[in-house]
C-alpha cells in the first residue's frame, strides 16, 4: 500500500510539472487555456470534495466530519490571513494596495500546499483504491495551474527557467513526505482516516471556491465567460462520471 500511495503521490507531481514545463514554452497556448484549467480544476475540487472525500468521511465517522470539514476551512483561511498578513506591502499609484511576495514565502507556501496534497492522496487510498485514483487524478488536474501561477511569479522575480523547475521539484518532493505522514498516521491510528479525509475535503473546497473560482471572477476575459463556465461544469462532470465508474 505505502508504495503504491508514493507511486501516485510522485506521478501527480511530476508529471503536472512536466506538462507545466512543456506549456511554458507555447507562452500563446498558456494564455488561451490558462483560465479554463482554471476553472476546470475548480469543478474538479468541488466535485470530489462533496461527492467523493466527504461521503467516504461520513460513512466512516458520521456526522461528525461536518465539523471537521467546517473547522478545516476555517483553518486554512487562518493560515492564508496569517500568511499574507506577513507580506509586505506597497501601495500602487491608483492607490490600491498590491502584495509583494517573498520568494521564501512563495516556496513555503508551495511546499505546504503539496505536503497537503500528499497527505490527501495517502489518506483517500488507504479507505480504498477507486477513491485514491480519484484524489489523485483531481491533485493531479488542480497541480497545474497552480504550478502555471508560481512559475510565472518566479520568472517574473528574474529566476531562470532551470532555477524555477528545480525549486518547484524541491517542493514537489514535500507532496512525498506529506504522503508518508498521512500513511504513518493512518495506519497506527485508525480513527485519524475519517479526520484526514475531512481536511482533504475541507482544502478541495477552500481551494476552489475561495483561490480558483474568484481568480476566474477577477482576472478572466468576461468576452469568454460561457468558455470558463463550461469548462467549470465539465470538472465537475468528468470527477462526477469518474467516480460512478469506479464506484
Amino acid at each position: 500500500m505505502l508504495f503504491t500511495i508514493l507511486f501516485f503521490t510522485f506521478l501527480a507531481s511530476i508529471i503536472s510539472l512536466f506538462l507545466v514545463s512543456v506549456l511554458l514554452l507555447h507562452k500563446t497556448l498558456i494564455h488561451k487555456i490558462s483560465f479554463s484549467l482554471v476553472a476546470f480544476a475548480a469543478g474538479a475540487l468541488l466535485a470530489t470534495g462533496f461527492l467523493d472525500t466527504m461521503k467516504e468521511a461520513v460513512s466512516l465517522a458520521g456526522d461528525k466530519v461536518f465539523l471537521w470539514v467546517t473547522l478545516s476551512i476555517a483553518i486554512f483561511f487562518l493560515t492564508e490571513r496569517l500568511f499574507l498578513f506577513l507580506h509586505h506591502h506597497d501601495e500602487e499609484e491608483d492607490g490600491k494596495e498590491k502584495i509583494k511576495l517573498p520568494t521564501a514565502f512563495l516556496l513555503f507556501g508551495d511546499g505546504l500546499h503539496n505536503f497537503i496534497d500528499g497527505a490527501s492522496i495517502a489518506a483517500s487510498f488507504l479507505v480504498s483504491f477507486p477513491l485514491g485514483i480519484v484524489t489523485t487524478i483531481t491533485v493531479f488536474v488542480h497541480e497545474i495551474p497552480h504550478e502555471l501561477g508560481d512559475f510565472g511569479i518566479l520568472i517574473h522575480k528574474g529566476w531562470k527557467k532551470p532555477e524555477v523547475l528545480l525549486a518547484n521539484v524541491a517542493t514537489g518532493v514535500v507532496a512525498m513526505a506529506g504522503a508518508l505522514v498521512a500513511f504513518y498516521l493512518g495506519s497506527i491510528f485508525h480513527n485519524a482516516v475519517p479526520v484526514l479525509l475531512s481536511i482533504t475535503t475541507g482544502n478541495f473546497i477552500y481551494l476552489s471556491a475561495t483561490d480558483l473560482l474568484p481568480e476566474i471572477h477577477h482576472k478572466a476575459k468576461k468576452s469568454l465567460a460561457f468558455n470558463y463556465t463550461l469548462s467549470f461544469f465539465l470538472g465537475i462532470f468528468f470527477i462526477a462520471i469518474l467516480i460512478q465508474l469506479l464506484g
